[in-house]
């Protein structure tokens, strides 16, 4: 159970650095009740019903525990791109080849798209639990930057942001299509009115697309990305790595194009 909580839980939403903490914790929890757990072993036998639900529990985490590191094989079709954000530290909330890892967008079927947000100095991807103002989120504002070279297909960003906890379920998002080579890359929850590109122009690598906002059916700011190839879904490495979730991006604002307070509008608290 600690395993898979380890590898599976929504750390962000705490700290993600109270991932490391509790492993830590744990090892000592054991360490400290080892000789009781032996002795208690020796006064008290396990029923044939207390071992029959044990096995089940262990059974049941042992498959949970393998499918979340299934989530990090990396499909045999993917598309390596350059990392679409730069100016913090990236936490993938959602994503990975795996259901326990990628379970809505599974169930929407992208199973392999992610949903990207960026942690504060605490390691949480914003400013308390489920705070009600958009610029409490640390990734709203944040620029999205040209993953490849290629060609712009569609941009709509007329929507407006929502507020955190109210998804506007009748319009998707905001977004930007690319074709990156042969794939359609596909990146949503654009902020109103952000878009610096317009369909049909071609674009270089890390040029600034929009911002993230947190337009459409979201509940709270993040990125959404994911990829195409004629119809089919494949998956996105970036930069060499293929991330899951819980899987943490240093982003830096070195290679990334130079931009001008005239390139984008300016977010609000952020």
């Amino acid at each position: 159970m600690v395993a898979f909580a380890f590898l599976a839980g929504p750390w962000a939403f705490t700290s993600y650095y109270l991932r490391y903490a509790a492993l830590g914790v744990f090892a000592l929890v054991i360490l400290y009740t080892y000789r009781r757990a032996r002795l208690a072993s020796m006064l008290q036998q396990q029923t044939p019903r207390r071992s029959a639900f044990s096995s089940t529990i262990l059974g049941l985490f042992t498959i949970l525990n393998a499918l979340a590191v299934a989530s990090h094989i990396r499909p045999s079709e993917s598309l390596d791109l350059s990392f679409p954000l730069a100016s913090g530290t990236y936490y993938v909330l959602q994503g990975g080849n795996s259901v326990v890892t990628n379970p809505f967008h599974s169930l929407s079927g992208t199973k392999l798209a992610l949903d990207i947000v960026a942690l504060n100095t605490f390691g949480n991807r914003a400013s308390g639990v489920a705070p009600r103002t958009l610029a409490d989120y640390e990734i709203f504002g944040d620029i999205v930057y040209s993953p490849c070279e290629g060609t712009v297909l569609a941009v709509h960003d007329a929507l407006a942001d929502n507020p955190p906890g109210a998804p506007d379920t009748e319009h998707p998002a905001n977004y930007v299509t690319m074709k990156c080579g042969e794939v359609d890359i596909f990146m949503a929850h654009l902020m109103q009115g952000s878009a610096t590109v317009t369909a049909g122009k071609t674009v270089a690598l890390k040029q600034p697309l929009g911002r993230v906002g947190n337009s459409g059916n979201t509940l709270e700011p993040h990125l959404h990305i994911g990829a195409k190839k004629n119809g089919a879904e494949i998956g996105l490495v970036f930069d060499g790595r293929w991330l899951s979730m819980n899987s943490v991006v240093i982003g830096t604002q070195r290679d990334a194009q130079p931009v001008t307070a005239a390139d984008l509008p300016q977010a609000g608290g952020h």
